[in-house]
């Protein structure tokens, strides 16, 4: 979660505007970033 933080100040967003925001809405902005993208097929999903 620390990351989401510094990325969030570093794309311009206030420390205190990401203080104020609901912990369900941060939680859901970390599940977002971290869910794995999907792939066609098995060759490309383990990096052939």
């Amino acid at each position: 979660m620390d990351k989401l933080i510094v990325d969030m100040m570093e794309n311009g967003k206030d420390i205190n505007e990401i203080l104020d925001m609901p912990i369900h809405y941060v939680v859901e902005i970390l599940k977002d970033k971290n869910k794995p993208k999907k792939e066609k097929s098995l060759i490309a999903a383990f990096g052939g």
